[in-house]
């Protein structure tokens, strides 16, 4: 939509925000053909579903559209699902979004200094394992050390439950060597994305698994103490597995 401006000549085009780039320079090229100066003024669209933060029914809405909207971080379970909106026959799935997953790493990193543990490299996967976030510290090593760290968050991805449990459940019981054997092979069979050793917890809003944490570069118990506190320290409304850590040498 156009306007004419109060000066003669000039025309005001008046479009939504998400109006795409190029129609907005062919409209603004138009004028000038008409011999008219030509000024935007980007209006306020309405949202393309409703914003839920980093919790949105559609991936297609870009983060950049999300985090606008969102104002602070609010915790995923005060966020109610859509119940009007949502078609018959689908689901309302939580999504984690960048933005909580960045708090998430952030806090892990902290943690680690905090407690005076060595270098980590800590990775945030969303549901379908892809990675939203993977921060390397200072000093941690820059090979071997992040694909363990995203290891061990896609183990739990794939598993719905923490790397440690993957260990435990094939190397509890002695003579076992055939549960030892199918472990391996799991592992190979993902193409050795998966890490058998604690460090990797699964992020859960309810009954959904929304994503999983993965630290690696200090002993197993530290890696899963700093992704399990950095998670209650995030204030989400988030549920770890496991919820508890087996880590005897933290400071905090």
């Amino acid at each position: 939509a156009a306007r004419r401006d109060t000066r003669p000549g000039t025309a005001v085009l008046a479009m939504p925000s998400s109006t795409p780039f190029a129609t907005a320079l062919a409209a603004a090229w138009l004028s000038l053909l008409a011999g008219e100066s030509a000024a935007f003024v980007l209006t306020p669209s309405p949202p393309r579903c409703p914003p839920h933060g980093d919790v949105s029914i559609a991936r297609s809405m870009s983060y950049l559209d999300d985090i606008s909207s969102s104002g602070p971080l609010e915790s995923f379970a005060s966020v109610p699902p859509p119940s009007s909106s949502t078609p018959a026959g689908f689901e309302y799935v939580p999504v984690l979004g960048l933005e909580h997953a960045d708090v998430i790493a952030n806090n892990a990193v902290m943690i680690c200094n905090r407690n005076g543990f060595n270098p980590v490299t800590v990775t945030v996967l969303d549901a379908s394992g892809s990675t939203l976030v993977s921060k390397r510290m200072d000093g941690c090593p820059p090979v071997g050390i992040p694909d363990i760290s995203h290891a061990k968050a896609y183990g739990c991805i794939v598993n719905k439950y923490p790397s440690r449990a993957l260990r435990d459940r094939y190397t509890s019981e002695p003579q076992q060597s055939a549960k030892f054997c199918q472990m391996t092979t799991m592992v190979a069979i993902s193409g050795n994305k998966m890490a058998p050793f604690p460090g990797g917890i699964v992020l859960k809003l309810g009954d959904h698994v929304i994503g999983a944490v993965g630290v690696s570069g200090a002993a197993g118990d530290e890696d899963e103490y700093c992704a399990i506190q950095a998670v209650k320290e995030a204030n989400l409304g988030l549920e770890t597995v496991p919820e508890t850590h087996s880590c005897s040498t933290v400071r905090d």
